[in-house]
């Protein structure tokens, strides 16, 4: 009886051991969404692809972007930095969606010939400028014109899609 007992807890231990994710989680696929930092209101960031994707074939819209309300992100994570964010779990299904930070890398940002502002903190001027807040938008184009030192933000209202153009002085 105490060997069914031995062997019955030493393969209940193995099934539990073998469910669980342990303490370090495996990050090296694809990230779960690529994109701006458009807004950030302490420890959560929002995140918006820059790329639509389209649903239309399958009832849905011809011009979607993905967004996701990110908790847990590091302070050094500024608004205007593009990113690529892994989730420590499954992201809820609301629009944005929320989930957490597993893991996140800034992708370096270009500073243009001749500009003292890297594309990412033109694009932070050009948000903090913007009348934009608790508005969902996505990030068209950022072009530095080193002729009049400038740099040209183009975004998207992903609700209404009405773009907007925003000058940024480089300085």
């Amino acid at each position: 009886m105490s060997n069914k007992i031995i062997y019955l807890a030493g393969f209940l231990f193995l099934i539990l051991v073998g469910c669980s994710n342990g303490d370090t989680v495996d990050y090296s696929g694809e990230p779960g969404i690529t994109g701006y930092v458009i807004d950030k209101i302490e420890e959560s960031i929002l995140i918006v692809n820059p790329e639509a994707v389209d649903f239309s074939e399958t009832g849905g819209k011809e011009e979607f972007y993905d967004a996701v309300w990110a908790n847990n992100s590091p302070e050094d994570i500024k608004v205007g930095d593009q990113v690529n964010v892994w989730f420590d779990a499954g992201v809820q299904e609301s629009y944005p969606g929320q989930a957490s930070v597993g893991k996140i890398e800034i992708i370096p940002s270009s500073t243009s010939e001749g500009a003292t502002l890297s594309d990412n903190e033109a694009l932070n001027k050009a948000i903090t400028a913007m009348t934009l807040k608790n508005k969902l938008f996505t990030v068209r184009s950022i072009v530095y014109d080193s002729d009049k030192e400038r740099w040209t933000i183009i975004v998207k209202n992903i609700e209404t899609y009405e773009e907007h153009t925003v000058q940024v002085e480089d300085k």
